[in-house]
């Protein structure tokens, strides 16, 4: 039986949220070498970290640093709250509570809420603080970080572990059944589809680039007014690190942009530079992300940074069709979704039934951006 009063770390020690800023700096096995650059605490750090015995970081600490500084932030938060019961308590049990924000009052432990108040806002989660009284938060940004959700499910089921859970459900099951949604201030179903799929909560508002955009909302008809003519080359796109609270368009424009540079050296190491060219022009008023033109067959790729495989799918489809076929043309002979998610089995499954059922030439890859390939 899980036991979250297992859950305990000095509460009154100053500079827990600080390890974020050296694991921005630093690769995460480095971390525990640089504590004293940051004054941190050692055994709060381990704690609140969920190191292993052999004093190493999980592997989660290495994957979010791969997602930018504000995963960092984020997931640092969610690992301060579920590193002590009382925490995780005063969470679920914010007043004023209205979805993603809430509000955390002194209570008699002045030392104890002061230096949380502080964590949240150091990390970026705070909108208001009455020194001494109340702190107001805001986690609606944490929803919006592409690919967060599966790391915050790996650093609970650590957390989990150190309150002895007996793993006799799932993990999904397990968070859901102690009600971490109200720490979170969503519900049990967008818990297991944030944690389980990366899926963003409706709420959290849209995260689609300003290319997205304009494509689903532009109201012309695009007749094409000239051939499909491929150009190869690449113009290296803006990745300048976002630290202060960006809007969820800025934070898929830097992930998208990052995919495309990498995408990019990829596939002409690969075909060479002559075979690969980005921000195609269709000849209808859209551009494709990248193309490549290779033993007489031309494919092109989609680009998508979606919360969830389902979702980079759902917004990768029409465009990838419109760009081929729109109004009644043969410009690729394959189409290609790319993410920095995994496939998942089920959007495995829909692909499969789609080139099934309709012979669509459609499939996904997967780009992995710690080890810069296409899988």
């Amino acid at each position: 039986m899980t036991d979250l009063t297992r859950l305990k770390v000095s509460l009154t020690k100053h500079n827990a949220h600080k390890v974020a800023r050296l694991l921005k700096d630093y690769k995460a096995v480095e971390v525990f070498e640089r504590l004293d650059e940051v004054h941190a605490e050692a055994a709060q750090a381990r704690k609140n970290l969920s190191a292993l015995p052999n004093d190493a970081l999980p592997p989660v600490w290495e994957k979010v640093r791969e997602l930018g500084p504000d995963a960092i932030d984020a997931l640092v938060l969610v690992a301060i709250i579920f590193s002590h019961h009382q925490l995780i308590s005063a969470m679920a049990q914010a007043s004023n509570r209205r979805g993603f924000a809430g509000v955390i009052r002194r209570g008699t432990a002045q030392k104890v809420y002061s230096n949380f108040a502080r964590v949240i806002d150091q990390l970026g989660y705070a909108t208001k603080v009455e020194r001494g009284i109340a702190v107001s938060f805001d986690l609606k940004g944490m929803f919006q970080i592409p690919g967060l959700g599966p790391c915050v499910a790996e650093l609970l089921e650590l957390k989990l572990a150190e309150a002895s859970w007996d793993r006799s459900n799932t993990l999904l099951d397990e968070v859901v059944r102690l009600k971490f949604q109200d720490v979170f201030g969503i519900t049990a179903d967008e818990l297991r589809a944030w944690l389980g799929l990366g899926a963003q909560p409706s709420a959290a508002g849209s995260n689609l680039t300003a290319k997205d955009q304009e494509f689903f909302q532009d109201p012309s008809e695009g007749s094409a007014s000239k051939k499909f003519k491929f150009k190869p080359g690449h113009t290296e796109r803006a990745v300048d690190a976002i630290e202060k609270s960006p809007s969820p368009k800025s934070r898929a424009n830097r992930l998208h942009n990052e995919i495309q540079n990498k995408l990019y050296n990829f596939l002409k190491g690969k075909l060479g530079p002559d075979s690969v060219g980005t921000e195609q022009d269709t000849g209808s008023g859209t551009a494709i992300d990248l193309a490549t033109q290779h033993n007489g067959k031309t494919t092109f790729y989609e680009i998508k940074t979606g919360a969830s495989v389902r979702s980079c799918i759902r917004q990768a489809l029409p465009q990838l069709l419109e760009y081929a076929f729109w109004p009644e043309e043969e410009r690729a002979e394959e189409l290609i979704i790319v993410s920095h998610l995994p496939l998942s089995p089920d959007g495995e499954r829909y692909l499969r039934f789609l080139k099934k059922r309709f012979g669509l030439p459609i499939s996904y890859k997967h780009f992995d951006l710690h080890k810069n390939v296409l899988r």
